[in-house]
């Protein structure tokens, strides 16, 4: 048996890496991380793998929301953004 499975990772990119954004994304991740997994993975079921976390990439750093799934990457997308627009933290 195949099993079909695709994944995705968005990455918002949030600035250069300095001690205030340093500590604001932490914060950020933080925050959401444990919604992201209810809403994502729990309430709406979208894969075996949910993940968020920071992300430093050239000097830059991020939020990222990792989702594992049967589902279509357009359709996951869909869905972190829909979840990064209802977050309310600040």
């Amino acid at each position: 048996t195949v099993h079909k499975t695709t994944a995705i990772e968005v990455y918002y990119q949030c600035g250069i890496q300095n001690n205030r954004n340093n500590a604001l994304v932490q914060l950020f991740c933080q925050v959401i991380n444990e919604s992201c997994f209810n809403v994502l993975r729990t309430k709406e079921q979208l894969g075996y793998i949910v993940a968020s976390g920071v992300r430093n990439f050239g000097g830059a750093q991020g939020c990222r929301i990792i989702v594992q799934s049967d589902r279509a990457p357009s359709y996951l997308d869909e869905r972190i953004e829909n979840f990064i627009s209802l977050t309310k933290v600040f």
